[in-house]
């Protein structure tokens, strides 16, 4: 479990790079700071998907996750989005500390 969970940290760390670099192009281009919002990545990726969850959170959750959770959560920049997810898949991928008596150094 943990093999997978580092491979899940690579690839959303390696998709945050991505859209790091997207954002910087743009950025460039324009002469302004540019960061895309990942409810616009997710809609160009899975627009049905987007629809679905929203109905879903609709039948399935309070209002106040749908309002304000998804939305708050879709117009953060995707590259902290995938970031976020890197770090909690490492934090779910590492070894545990050991655990037991551990020698004081004189």
């Amino acid at each position: 479990m943990r093999f997978v969970s580092r491979v899940l940290a690579v690839f959303a760390f390696a998709f945050a790079v991505m859209f790091t670099v997207i954002d910087a192009t743009r950025s460039i281009g324009v002469s302004a700071p540019v960061l895309t919002p990942f409810g616009e990545t997710f809609e160009l990726i899975a627009p049905e998907r987007l629809e679905g969850l929203r109905e879903w959170l609709g039948r399935n959750a309070p209002g106040f996750v749908t309002d304000v959770v998804l939305a708050s959560l879709l117009s953060l920049p995707t590259f902290a989005v995938f970031a976020a997810f890197a770090f909690l898949f490492w934090l779910l991928g590492r070894p545990p500390r050991p655990r037991g008596l551990r020698r004081l150094r004189p």
